[in-house]
């Protein structure tokens, strides 16, 4: 009866384990606001990330990729136009 009630145990621990490191992952919004608040490491924020960005010197891959999320076109494209944007605003 142990054998079983700390097997239970162990598996609802790692449920909740999964549920609550899925409620905490990053999207690549959130990577792009992250960024520009400067909280990558590796990644200058603010005025600097935006002239580095213009310049090439950094990516939306680079800004994924500091973030730990998958690397793809599609979402660095998404984390670029998003910091463009913003930066043709100001």
């Amino acid at each position: 009866m142990t054998v079983i009630t700390r097997t239970a145990a162990a598996i609802a621990f790692s449920a909740t384990l999964l549920a609550s490191t899925s409620a905490f992952a990053l999207t690549p919004f959130d990577a792009a606001t992250q960024a520009y608040r400067g909280n990558l490491n590796g990644i200058a924020g603010y005025q600097t990330l935006q002239g580095d960005i213009r310049s090439g010197q950094v990516s939306g891959e680079d800004i994924l990729e500091a973030a730990g999320l998958e690397v793809n076109a599609s979402d660095a494209n998404f984390v670029e136009s998003i910091l463009r944007d913003n930066n043709d605003r100001n």
